[in-house]
């Protein structure tokens, strides 16, 4: 048992201490607080008030715990039971004022003491480096200039769409594209300009595309389209939508060709990516500007 002079300093302390404290008798009803826990949860509100009346209050006046599904009474269904269920306990929540807290809650013959520590920079820490992995894998994932899948990422994507196709008995058509004479809109305008032309496809290709799509630069001018779900047919439609765009849009005209290829029965995704490349070779060899569809197996297209 605390003598008077202790009591009286402790207190004193506790009243003064950035923790936040608050002494809940057997009925959960906060009987004590000091000033921090009495700024952040009570603002007004005379002892002794029940713990799901002092979230009620703080929810209709814009403060305390933040409850973010918007219905209080739903909120304190949910986590009443688990606050009387033990004894001992630590839960961390976060303010309407935009801090992180950890409580700390202590059960003693009916009796709780909770005791909040302020975590908001060790969040604010956590977050910084959950951002920064997630960079990092975006940039392992995507092309710098342009935006879109690099070439691993590109052919993970097709391989996934290939599977999904394989599973599901649903067709799917990859398109290999090759930007025409790419080399001389580099050499007649400069890099830059080029830079700006392979940015713009891949921008059309972006508005134009459904979300299921997947784009990827495989190197220099060259590109793979993974169009999920779609025929040969359908997918050649698709590709002359989108020269018509790119043949207007830019700082220079530029065309494509393209090779397009859905998968034949018992087709791995390799005999697939070497027929769509035999289509692109064929279209360039036909005069460029224009797709190919593949419908039959590489040596058949080959000279």
């Amino acid at each position: 048992m605390l003598i008077p002079d202790v009591a009286t300093r402790l207190f004193a302390a506790l009243d003064r201490s950035t923790l936040l404290v608050g002494l809940f008798d057997p009925m959960d009803r906060l009987v004590h607080a000091n000033a921090a826990y009495a700024d952040a949860f009570l603002r007004g509100l005379p002892f002794p008030v029940s713990f799901a009346d002092l979230l009620r209050h703080g929810f209709r006046h814009g403060f305390g715990v933040r409850i973010d599904c918007n219905d209080v009474e739903a909120f304190l269904a949910d986590i009443l039971p688990r606050r009387q269920a033990m004894d001992a306990r630590s839960i961390v929540t976060d303010l309407v004022d935009g801090r992180w807290v950890l409580f700390t809650q202590t059960r003693l013959d009916g009796w709780s003491l909770d005791v909040g520590t302020d975590i908001s920079q060790i969040k604010q820490h956590e977050h910084r480096i959950t951002q920064a992995h997630a960079h990092a894998v975006q940039a392992a994932l995507t092309d710098p200039l342009t935006g879109v899948s690099n070439r691993r990422h590109i052919l993970e994507l097709a391989a996934a769409a290939f599977g999904e196709s394989q599973r599901e008995q649903q067709p799917m058509c990859v398109v290999l594209v090759d930007l025409d004479h790419f080399k001389q809109i580099n050499d007649n305008h400069g890099h830059h300009v080029g830079d700006q032309v392979l940015v713009q496809f891949c921008a059309e290709c972006r508005v134009h595309l459904r979300p299921v799509d997947a784009l990827g630069r495989m190197g220099g001018e060259e590109f793979l389209l993974v169009l999920r779900g779609v025929t040969t047919a359908v997918a050649a439609s698709v590709m002359e939508r989108l020269r018509d765009l790119l043949r207007h849009a830019g700082p220079v005209p530029c065309t494509f060709s393209g090779g397009i290829a859905q998968p034949l029965p018992g087709e791995t995704l390799d005999g697939l990516l070497r027929r769509a490349d035999a289509s692109l070779y064929a279209a360039k060899a036909a005069g460029r500007d224009r797709c190919v569809v593949n419908v039959a197996p590489p040596a058949l297209l080959l000279p």
